[in-house]
């Protein structure tokens, strides 16, 4: 009996042995299975999030590119960096401007998009000195605006509207010295076609870039209603342009070449960014039916330019001096010419 119990006691504590045995190799199993399950699921995540996020960031790319594109006169994009997050990302860009063939970096812009960000990074505001920002009316006048570079900001002045005052930068180029090139805004006295503006500009500087008349003169209101401190009108300050809001075609591309049908690219990239859910659909809309003709087709002949950008040296500059075509002038970027 006493061996039969012996062998009892050895039966059970092999059987504990093997049952341990058996739940460790189960937990191991249950391990494997959950880290195999999870790297699955992380590659398969991974490549559905990335397939989902060049989705949702393609339109607002194309757009983003599009705008800039129709807009900011003489400046192209630079360098792009592309950061994917959860089902969104952010964009940045370099700008930079070309002055009589040399590149002049002009600072960095971005733009997020995706489900849990939009296009302004979920940013309720941008706060900046006076000095350092837009001019939208006359009173900006008073004092030149410049960007975070120090680089001035050029100014366009309609040619329906009789301004108080009027930027004249063209009588500054005498005291810019011969080593240096800049760009220069021209706001003309009428609205011109592409090849009358071609004809109007001397030879020997580069017509770089045409603003493109983009307002209905009859339905819209070009003037700020200035308030005392009773909140009474007591004025009123006329429109103007500024660089950074302006619309129009550029003449040369991203590598200083002249771009060939410039007006082609230009009607073609409003026409395209109308179809891109994206905080600049609602501008190119807008744009495309107030350029557009009775036909509502936009097409060359409707459209005609009030100013340009021109980029020389301070001698061929001066030869736009006093030209009667010639409203305002307002000098932009100035570098050295090497």
């Amino acid at each position: 009996m006493s061996n039969d119990k012996t062998d009892d006691i050895f039966d059970v504590k092999k059987m504990e042995k093997t049952i341990k045995k058996a739940k460790r190799r189960a937990n191991w199993k249950t391990v494997l299975i959950t880290v195999m399950v999870l790297f699955v699921i992380i590659i398969a995540g991974s490549i559905i999030n990335r397939n989902i996020t060049d989705k949702l960031e393609m339109p607002v790319q194309l757009s983003a590119k599009g705008f800039h594109e129709i807009s900011a006169p003489n400046e192209f994009i630079g360098k792009l960096e592309r950061y994917q997050g959860i089902l969104g990302g952010e964009n940045r860009y370099t700008t930079y401007k070309i002055i009589e063939g040399k590149v002049v970096y002009t600072g960095q812009e971005r733009y997020g998009y995706g489900l849990f960000r939009d296009e302004y990074l979920n940013r309720i505001g941008i706060e900046s000195p006076h000095l350092i920002g837009k001019s939208f009316s006359e009173e900006d006048l008073q004092k030149q605006h410049y960007n975070e570079l120090g680089q001035r900001e050029m100014v366009f002045f309609y040619p329906f509207i009789q301004y108080k005052t009027y930027r004249n930068d063209l009588a500054l180029l005498d005291d810019i010295g011969e080593d240096k090139v800049m760009e220069v805004a021209l706001s003309f006295d009428q609205g011109y076609t592409f090849k009358e503006v071609q004809s109007l500009i001397p030879d020997n500087m580069t017509l770089t870039w045409l603003w493109v008349d983009d307002v209905d003169e009859e339905k819209e209101n070009f003037q700020f209603e200035q308030f005392d401190d009773n909140g009474e009108v007591i004025g009123y300050d006329k429109f103007l342009r500024s660089e950074h809001t302006v619309y129009g075609v550029p003449l040369l591309d991203e590598n200083g070449d002249i771009k060939e049908e410039p007006v082609f690219w230009f009607i073609g990239a409003i026409e395209a960014n109308q179809q891109h859910k994206a905080r600049w659909q609602g501008e190119f809309k807008r744009l495309y039916e107030t350029l557009s003709g009775a036909d509502n087709q936009l097409t060359e002949k409707d459209l005609q330019y009030y100013g340009a950008v021109v980029t020389g040296n301070a001698q061929n500059l001066s030869q736009l001096k006093d030209l009667p075509f010639i409203k305002a002038s307002s000098i932009g970027v100035i570098t050295d010419k090497y």
